[in-house]
């Protein structure tokens, strides 16, 4: 019989976390703030590279300057790095924070009055 500690890769995944923002606020450009998640999320370049599937030489051109972080890979970069560092330093550029998303009154009013019209509709069917 296996059990869970026979098997370490089962486990409780670590969430992303926010990076402090007095850090932040040190990264003059985009790619001091990509190397600043990569070493607070303690893995090297070339991890990094690997687990987001872009070519070392690439996310060292973007930490250079020479390139820009695509985002359409945003989220797995967070992933990666276990931090949200990189997208805070684009809002806090911006003059914003990032915040969880939340739910508007309206927003929650259109969703609750369309989930009562299906119920409805399947209890008449």
């Amino acid at each position: 019989m296996t059990t869970q500690h026979a098997l370490p890769l089962i486990g409780q995944v670590p969430a992303i976390t926010r990076v402090p923002a007095h850090l932040i606020s040190l990264c003059r450009c985009s790619g001091d703030a990509v190397l600043l998640a990569i070493r607070v999320g303690k893995k090297s370049q070339r991890q990094v590279a690997n687990d987001i599937g872009m070519e070392p030489a690439q996310l060292s051109r973007i930490i250079s300057g020479n390139a820009h972080m695509p985002a359409d890979i945003a989220l797995s970069f967070a992933s990666a790095v276990k931090n949200w560092g990189w997208h805070q330093w684009v809002a806090h550029s911006c003059g914003m924070d990032l915040v969880p998303r939340t739910e508007s009154t309206e927003e929650r009013m259109f969703r609750l009055e369309t989930e009562n019209a299906e119920l409805r509709l399947r209890a008449v069917a």
